[in-house]
């Protein structure tokens, strides 16, 4: 005889407990998702938690420095030139003198960066 739903849910129910599986969520945007799709592709895996828990075990194996590097994202410096600066406080004023009423701060300019 064929086992019911209730059946089956509460036999996988108690799987999931004996071997302490625990379901983890994440909330991810398009981008990662198709990146998440190419990856799954590439690789011939055909469900994602699979690809996400050999990603994790083999960054597991990975010595302190390499992981640190890996998992580091990359970040963009932004540097305003004097130059760049100048010319943003010049239009600032052009424009407050066009339309009078708000007070001029002059900019610092950091003499350590020269």
């Amino acid at each position: 005889m064929a086992k019911t739903v209730q059946e089956r849910s509460a036999k996988a129910a108690q799987k999931r407990l004996a071997v302490a599986e625990k379901e983890l969520r994440h909330k991810v945007r398009p981008g990662i998702e198709q990146a998440m799709d190419r990856i799954r592709a590439r690789g011939k895996t055909p469900i994602i938690s699979e690809v996400l828990q050999i990603a994790i075990m083999k960054m597991d194996l990975m010595p302190d420095d390499e992981l640190i590097t890996f998992l580091s994202y990359p970040r963009h410096e932004i540097m305003i030139s004097e130059n760049v600066a100048r010319e943003l406080h010049n239009e600032s004023v052009r424009e407050l003198k066009r339309k009078p009423g708000d007070e001029i701060i002059a900019p610092v300019i950091d003499q350590q960066t020269r």
